[in-house]
């Protein structure tokens, strides 16, 4: 290739990432991922083209994509101070807090003076439980009111309660503060001289779906290939604690641990799935459990195959992993809420609740018109796939929306399966009324 061919390749790529760096800083993605794809058709390996790749992905709140790209380019680049940032920030924002202090005290190891890491990071580290080293991060990063915070929390330990409750209001504080800035920018990266040979990996594997126990090695169906992070050797002790499932506190039949895994307490009866769990404590045994109607039990399972749901009898604690997925923790005063009912994952058994479907869905209809009714006191757990979001709905101004992203509504909505002019339901579901429609994110294209 000669040298006028390749000087114009390189024009036209840098084109195309201008105009995608321009179009990202106004909040235009469909405009942005246009000129993405086109950079990476000139040349599939270009480092700018990834990192934009990387940041599109995040403004559109698909976080697994964006982490996947940003562990792919920091295995080629481990030293590169700005893909560890951006890579932190992610993984930050889908609350893997212990893999974002990783990879931001890399970025503060070698840019100290860097504010804005340095607040990521103790951000990070107060999620994570390291108060010590939040607020020396916070301080260094210049965010003295929070780190006044922390110190304070620091020395109310001896009220774990109120700690807890004030440590919340002050990660929620530092969030606001450093989200008033742009998450990350389109920075541009020059390639280095030589690629950095590419980390090692390591296989978590995950046990079959139905046994809330792992199953014998034959039962194992699935793995996940994980980026081994480059960090230098820890202490037993710490390493022990560092990454310890914790229960939630007395009374609290839910908790979300580190990696986004679920914690379920049980202490009588309790109805969940079993699906991913991967260890369990304690004397409990699982009873099957079908569907309820107008008050009444019915002669029909509640969810298929190793999807089923169960009743929980005993006392013990079961671990679950989220396979990829994100559990939700939602907690009822006196209200009703309606959640599609393959999302539904576990809920305490001092909520009422009832099965149905979405109107004008007819018997034949799929699962994904199916829904559970919870209404009173009590918390429970939505698994889903991709990122939930909620959309208002205004009287006199019904929302259409496709049936497969409804995960549920919260007040007086009124859905309906949409038909078509031959009469069959369409994947569209008409909601009116006066509420908020619980949405889930649709799969990529």
């Amino acid at each position: 290739m000669s040298l006028g061919v390749v000087a114009a390749e390189e024009r036209k790529l840098g084109e195309h990432l201008a105009r995608a760096s321009e179009h990202l800083r106004a909040d235009k993605l469909a405009e942005a991922e246009v000129e993405i794809n086109a950079a990476l058709a000139l040349r599939k390996d270009d480092l700018r083209a990834k990192n934009l790749r990387g940041l599109f992905l995040f403004r559109g709140s698909r976080y697994e994509e964006a982490r996947a790209v940003y562990v792919e380019l920091s295995q080629g680049f481990p030293d590169d101070a700005a893909i560890r940032l951006n890579l932190g920030l992610v993984e930050l924002r889908m609350g893997r807090h212990l893999e974002a202090s990783g990879n931001l005290k890399r970025v503060v190891a070698v840019e100290p003076e860097n504010a804005r890491a340095q607040g990521y990071l103790g951000l990070a580290l107060m999620r994570a439980g390291d108060l010590k080293g939040a607020r020396d991060a916070f301080s260094k990063g210049g965010q003295a009111e929070l780190a006044k915070q922390v110190e304070e929390r620091m020395a109310q330990s001896d009220d774990a309660f109120a700690a807890r409750g004030d440590l919340r209001r002050a990660a929620s504080d530092g969030e606001k503060a450093l989200d008033a800035e742009q998450p990350f920018g389109a920075v541009e990266l020059e390639e280095p001289v030589a690629e950095s040979k590419r980390g090692g990996a390591w296989q978590l594997r995950i046990p079959g779906e139905r046994p809330p126990m792992p199953g014998p090695e034959g039962m194992i169906s699935d793995s996940a290939t994980l980026p081994l992070l480059l960090e230098p050797p820890r202490a037993v002790s710490a390493f022990a604690t560092a990454r310890l499932l914790r229960p939630g506190g007395l009374g609290d039949p839910f908790s979300v641990a580190e990696g986004g895994m679920l914690v379920v307490r049980v202490d009588g009866r309790l109805p969940t799935r079993t699906f991913g769990a991967i260890a369990s404590t304690g004397q409990l045994t699982f009873e099957p459990l079908t569907r309820r109607v107008r008050g009444h039990a019915i002669d029909e399972p509640f969810g298929d195959g190793g999807e089923a749901m169960f009743v929980a009898v005993g006392a013990g604690l079961m671990v679950v992993a989220p396979r990829g997925g994100h559990f939700t923790l939602l907690a009822l005063s006196d209200d009703i809420v309606y959640v599609r009912e393959g999302n539904v994952y576990a809920f305490e058994d001092t909520l009422h609740w009832e099965n149905g479907r979405v109107p004008g869905g007819g018997p034949t209809t799929d699962g994904g018109a199916r829904v559970v009714q919870f209404r009173g006191n009590g918390r429970m757990v939505v698994r889903t796939q991709r990122a939930v979001f909620t959309l208002k709905i205004e009287p006199d101004a019904p929302l259409f929306v496709e049936s497969s992203t409804l995960l549920g509504w919260i007040g007086r909505v009124v859905p309906r399966v949409m038909h078509g002019e031959n009469g069959q339901p369409t994947p569209y579901v008409e909601a009116s009324g006066e509420g908020v429609l619980i949405l889930e994110e649709p799969p990529p294209l």
